[in-house]
C-alpha cells in the first residue's frame, strides 16, 4: 500500500485513498468493509442476551428503564431523573428495546417474556447503539490513519472480550466508550476539515450524549479543548491537512525560549493568541451544542433542573469520589484504594494475546519509520492523530487513577485507543512480512490471528467477563488479583439447584438474591437472613469472599462441604452449600470420618418416639450402612431399638450420599406399652448389614462399651413420660 503524498488534501476525502481498480473494489471499500465491521460487532453482542443478570442491572437499570419509559408515556418529566449517573441515554435505548418487545408481543412473534427474556429485550437497544458507534468510528478512523490500521483496529474493537463483555449489558461504560471515542475522532476531523461546522455539530451532539450517559464524561472536556488548540491553524494558514500539521510543529517553535522578549511577544501574537481565539470559539460552540443536547434529551431538566443537576454532581462526588462502599480487592487483599498500579495491571489482564502482541510490536513501527527516512505530510498527520488519541487515553486513565473507587471497566473509554496502537503494531508486522512473503500469505497470517481472537471470544460466550489474558495465568490467577463476580454463574447455580429433589424443602440464601431468583423455583433471601429464612441451601459467591463480607456468616456456611462448585473458564465463581438440618440436642459424633451426626431432635406421641438425626456427609462411602438406635433405662437394660437405613425410606442409601449433603429424616422408635416414666439413655451407631461390622466412632461422645458395644455414640438422656 503506497502512501499518498499530495500536499493539499483535506478530510473531505480520505487521506489514504485506496487505488480503486473498478466498481467492484469501490463497492468492497464503501459497503463490504463497514458491513463486516458492523456484523463482527453485532453478532457477539446480540447473540444469547438472555444469559445472566449483573448486579447493577438487577438492582438498578431494569427498574429504572421501566420507570423512565412509563414517565415518558404519561409526561411525568421529573420522574426521568432516577439515577445520578445519570444514565439517560441508557434508559432511552432500554426504552427502545422495551418498545420492540411490546411490538413483537403484539404481533404474536413471542410469548410473554420472563424476567430474563425481558432483560434481553432491554439490552437490545444498547447493543444496536454499540454496533452503530463502532461502525461510524471505523469510517472516521480510516480517514485519519491508514485503512489497514483502521480495519484491524475496528475488528479488534468488535472482538475484544473486554469491550464485548460490557457491550452486551444494560449498563453505562461501553456506551460511554462509544460516545467518547467517536467524539474525539470527530474533533480531529473538525481540526483538519476545510469546513469544520458539520464536525463541530457532531462533537457537540456526542459530547452531550456522553455527559448524559455518565459523569466521568467530564474528563473528555479539557482534552477536546487541548486537541483543538494544538491543531488550530496559525495565522494565514488554510485548512489543509498537511499544512495544519506543520503549523503544530511551528507553534511549539514559536513559543520556545529564544532569549529575546520581543521574539516571545511576537510568537504570542502570531501563534498563541490566534490559535486560542480559533479553538476557544469552536470549543464554546461545542459546549453550547452539548448543553442543548442534554436539555432536549433529559426531560427532568424541563421541570426540575436544579434537582437534576444536583443529583448529577452529587453522584460524582458522593459515589465516584469515595471508596467502593461494598469493598474492593486487588493483589490478594481487600483495599479501600487499590492504588496507581491497579489500572495498568488490570489492563494487561484484560488484553488478549493478539492485542498484547500488537502493543509489543510498536517498536517495529518506530524502526520502520526510521528506515523510511523522511516522513511525508500524510504520515506526519497520522502521527499527530495518534499522539492526540494517546493523550486522551492517558489523561482518562490518569484521572481515573486519582479516585479511590476503581473498577477495571472505568478505563474502558481508553480501550479503543489502546487497540488502535495494537493495530498499528500488527500492521507493521504485516508490512514486514510482506517483504519476505507474498502479500496473500502475509494477509492470511494476519487474518488467522484475528480469527483466533474471534474463536476465543466464541469460546467465552456469554461469559466474556471471565476473560483474562491466558499468557498471564488467565482465570487461574485472576481471582488472586482482582475482584471478580458481577452475577456470572448464577444461571448455572440455578440450574443445579432446580434439579435437586429437595429444592422445595426450604429457601435459598445468597449474596445476590436478585441475580439468582429468576433461575430457581423457591424464594431467595439475602445471606444475612441465615437465622430467619429457614434456608435449605446457601450460595457462597467469590466476590463476597474477596471483599470480606460478613465473614462470620460465611464461616458458619463453610462448616459444611460444598455440594457443587460453579466454575467458568478456570474461575470458581460460586459454591453451593446445604445448611445443616435443624436439631434441638447437639451431639457432634463422627463415624469413620465419613458421616457426622451433628445432633438430633425427638418427639413423643403415645408409644411412638420419633428421632430425627441431623447428618452431615463428609466423605462418600460405597457401603449402604444401617443405623441402630438403642434406648436404655437407668439399670442398663435395653428397652427399645430400631435398625433402619439412616435415610429411612425417603432418601437413597448411604452409598449414594454426596459429600456436603445435609439430611434429617425422621425415624420411628416404638416404645413398650408398659414403659415407666423416667430418664433413658439413647445410643446410636452404624454397621454394615452384610458383615455386621460397625463403622468406627472417630470422635464425639462414646457410649459405655459394656452397655452398647464398641463404636456406639451416646446421644444423651431423654425424659420419657406416659403419653395418652
Amino acid at each position: 500500500m503506497k502512501l499518498t503524498s499530495t500536499s493539499e488534501r483535506s478530510l473531505s476525502t480520505p487521506i489514504y485513498p485506496e487505488r480503486l481498480g473498478g466498481n467492484l473494489q469501490t463497492l468492497a471499500v464503501v459497503l463490504f468493509l463497514p458491513a463486516l465491521v458492523a456484523l463482527a460487532t453485532l453478532l457477539p453482542r446480540a447473540l444469547g442476551l438472555a444469559d445472566f443478570f449483573t448486579t447493577d442491572e438487577s438492582h438498578n437499570w431494569i427498574r429504572a428503564t421501566g420507570i423512565f419509559a412509563y414517565a415518558l408515556s404519561i409526561g411525568r418529566w421529573e420522574d426521568t431523573n432516577l439515577i445520578g449517573h445519570p444514565g439517560v441515554t441508557l434508559m432511552w435505548l432500554g426504552s427502545l428495546g422495551l418498545q420492540l418487545e411490546r411490538l413483537a408481543l403484539s404481533l404474536g412473534l413471542i410469548a410473554p417474556p420472563d424476567r430474563l427474556e425481558h432483560l434481553a429485550w432491554l439490552r437490545l437497544g444498547p447493543v444496536l447503539a454499540h454496533t452503530l458507534l463502532t461502525t461510524l468510528s471505523y469510517l472516521l478512523l480510516r480517514r485519519l490513519v491508514r485503512p489497514a490500521v483502521a480495519l484491524v483496529a475496528a475488528l479488534l474493537w468488535a472482538t475484544s472480550p473486554f469491550l464485548v463483555a460490557q457491550g452486551r449489558l444494560l449498563h453505562l461504560d461501553a456506551l460511554l466508550t462509544g460516545f467518547t471515542n467517536l467524539a474525539v475522532l470527530c474533533t480531529l476531523h473538525a481540526c483538519f476539515a476545510r469546513r469544520p461546522a458539520p464536525w463541530l455539530l457532531a462533537v457537540g451532539l456526542l459530547t452531550g450524549l456522553a455527559l448524559l450517559t455518565k459523569g466521568p464524561a467530564l474528563i473528555m472536556l479539557p482534552v477536546l479543548g487541548l486537541i483543538m488548540f494544538a491543531l488550530a491553524p496559525s495565522v494565514g494558514e488554510h485548512h489543509s491537512g498537511p499544512r495544519r500539521v506543520a503549523a503544530t510543529s511551528s507553534a511549539s517553535a514559536a513559543v520556545a525560549p529564544t532569549g529575546s522578549a520581543s521574539a516571545f511577544m511576537l510568537g504570542l501574537h502570531t501563534q498563541i493568541i490566534p490559535r486560542l481565539r480559533w479553538s476557544l470559539s469552536r470549543y464554546l460552540l461545542i459546549l453550547g451544542l452539548a448543553a442543548i443536547t442534554i436539555f432536549l434529551l433529559w426531560p427532568a431538566l424541563w421541570v426540575a433542573p436544579a434537582k437534576a443537576i444536583g443529583d448529577y454532581l452529587g453522584e460524582i462526588v458522593n459515589n465516584g469520589g469515595r471508596p467502593n462502599g461494598h469493598g474492593q480487592f486487588f493483589l490478594g487483599r481487600d483495599d479501600r484504594d487499590p492504588g496507581p498500579l491497579f489500572y495498568p495491571i488490570a489492563g494487561l489482564y484484560r488484553l488478549t494475546p493478539l492485542e498484547l502482541l500488537g502493543l509489543l510490536l510498536l517498536p517495529l513501527v518506530a524502526w520502520q519509520a526510521r528506515m523510511a527516512g523522511s516522513i511525508d505530510p500524510v504520515a506526519r498527520r497520522e502521527r499527530v492523530v495518534l499522539v492526540a488519541l494517546g493523550g486522551f487515553a492517558l489523561f482518562w486513565v490518569f484521572v481515573m487513577t486519582l479516585g479511590p473507587k476503581k473498577f477495571d471497566r472505568y478505563i474502558l473509554p481508553a480501550w479503543p485507543t489502546l487497540l488502535i496502537f495494537s493495530a498499528l503494531g500488527l500492521v507493521a508486522a504485516w508490512d514486514a512480512l510482506r517483504r519476505h512473503w507474498p502479500q496473500v500469505r502475509a494477509s492470511l497470517a494476519l487474518g488467522l490471528l484475528l480469527l483466533f481472537q474471534a474463536g476465543s471470544l466464541a469460546w467465552y460466550h456469554p461469559y466474556h467477563l471471565s476473560y483474562f489474558n491466558p499468557l498471564l495465568g488467565g482465570g487461574r490467577v485472576a481471582p488472586q488479583m482482582f475482584l471478580i463476580g458481577w452475577g456470572e454463574g448464577m444461571r448455572e447455580v440455578g440450574a443445579w439447584l432446580s434439579a435437586r429433589p429437595d429444592i422445595q424443602h426450604g429457601q435459598i440464601i445468597s449474596a445476590l438474591p436478585p441475580n439468582l431468583e429468576a433461575f430457581v423455583p423457591v424464594p431467595v433471601q439475602e445471606i444475612r437472613a441465615i437465622d430467619t429464612a429457614q434456608p435449605n441451601y446457601a450460595v457462597v459467591y467469590l466476590e463476597s469472599l474477596q471483599r470480606g463480607d460478613v465473614p462470620e456468616i460465611y464461616a458458619r456456611i463453610q462448616q459444611t462441604l460444598p455440594l457443587h462448585v460453579v466454575q467458568l473458564h478456570g474461575i470458581e465463581y460460586a459454591w453451593i452449600h446445604q445448611l445443616p438440618r435443624p436439631f434441638t440436642t447437639p451431639v457432634g459424633a463422627e463415624f469413620g470420618n465419613k458421616l457426622r451426626l451433628l445432633g438430633f431432635s425427638v418427639e413423643q406421641e403415645g408409644q411412638q418416639l420419633t428421632i430425627t438425626p441431623a447428618w452431615d456427609v463428609r466423605v462418600a462411602t460405597d457401603i449402604d450402612w444401617m443405623l441402630f438406635l438403642h434406648l436404655y433405662d437407668q439399670q442398663g437394660q435395653r428397652v427399645a431399638q430400631v435398625d433402619v437405613p439412616p435415610g429411612g425410606g425417603e432418601r437413597p442409601a448411604t452409598s449414594q450420599w454426596q459429600p456436603g449433603e445435609q439430611l434429617g429424616v425422621p425415624l420411628p422408635l416404638t416404645l413398650p406399652s408398659d414403659l415407666p416414666t423416667g430418664n433413658y439413655q439413647i445410643v446410636a451407631g452404624l454397621y454394615d448389614p452384610s458383615s455386621g461390622v460397625r463403622l468406627p466412632l472417630s470422635s464425639g461422645p462414646s457410649a459405655d462399651a459394656g452397655l452398647a458395644g464398641a463404636n456406639a455414640a451416646r446421644l444423651g438422656q431423654l425424659e420419657l413420660g406416659e403419653q395418652r
